[in-house]
This record gives C-alpha cells, sequence and structure tokens, in this order.
C-alpha cells in the first residue's frame, strides 16, 4: 500500500483547532536533520537542514541556514528561502515568494491563489465505424458447350 500523495492534489485547507492552543503547527527540520521523500505539513515548516524530495504545507515554508532542498514545493501561503539556503526545485507552488540575497534558488514557479487546475475540455472518444458490406451482385456466368467430336474420319 502505497502512501504517496499525488503530485496533482489541491492544498488542503488548515483545519481550524489544528496545533496546540489553536494555533498553527508547525514543524522544524533541524542542521543536523535529514530527509529523503515526501513530507505534508498541517501548517508551518522551516527547514534548516537537507531534503530530497517533495515538500508541502498549508501555511508558510522557510528554507534558512545552511538549509537545502531539492525538490517540487507546494506552499499555500508563503516560502521564504534564506541568505544561505539553497533551492533546486522541480516546481514551486506558492501565494508569495521571498527570496534573499545570497541564496541559491532554481526552479519553475507558479503564484497566486491556489486555484483549482482547469479542467482540459475531454476529446470524445473515438466511436467504431461499422463499413457498408456492398450488397451482392447478381453474376451471370455462361458456360459454352463444347462442339461435338466429329468421330467419322477418312478411312483409308
Amino acid at each position: 500500500m502505497s502512501t504517496r500523495r499525488p503530485a496533482s492534489r489541491l492544498a488542503t485547507p488548515v483545519p481550524e483547532g489544528n496545533g496546540a492552543n489553536g494555533e498553527r503547527n508547525s514543524v522544524v527540520l533541524g542542521p543536523r536533520d535529514r530527509l529523503v521523500g515526501q513530507l505534508y505539513i498541517e501548517g508551518d515548516l522551516r527547514v534548516s537542514g537537507t531534503v530530497e524530495g517533495a515538500l508541502e504545507a498549508t501555511g508558510d515554508i522557510e528554507i534558512s541556514g545552511a538549509g537545502k532542498v531539492s525538490g517540487d514545493i507546494t506552499a499555500s501561503n508563503r516560502l521564504i528561502v534564506g541568505a544561505d539556503a539553497s533551492l533546486v526545485a522541480g516546481e514551486v507552488r506558492v501565494r508569495r515568494l521571498s527570496v534573499a540575497d545570497g541564496a541559491t534558488f532554481s526552479g519553475k514557479v507558479s503564484m497566486g491563489e491556489s486555484r483549482p487546475a482547469p479542467r482540459a475540455k475531454p476529446e470524445p472518444e473515438p466511436q467504431p465505424v461499422a463499413l457498408a458490406e456492398p450488397e451482392p451482385q447478381a453474376i451471370e456466368v455462361v458456360v459454352a458447350q463444347p462442339e461435338p467430336i466429329n468421330k467419322k474420319g477418312k478411312r483409308r
């Protein structure tokens, strides 16, 4: 059974009462932490360690200190890349983006409100075409009658 989340999944809104005392949940990956894979956070995420994989948070994502992230990132609110941080991403989807001087950033960015992706109009499935069978045609066959062989011959 796979626990992978679909890549085209819409961001999940932060449920009320998430975190302690009604405050938003916050997760920190420290400088000696390393994550390989996918991480989904209901709330904010701060990365000071190394991540190789996809990150998604319903709040803010901050890459700070010597943090290094290599993978896709989705933040429902804001992505902050600090001065010594490094981000090499395939695709970044955020509402707001801040990249400090000295940061390394590479990737494709989509910014704005989280909206469902427009669905492409499905093309109609090709229907089988019935080929019309040719109607049988009457064919007239003429058989030639062989001429009778004359067995009478000359005698010598």
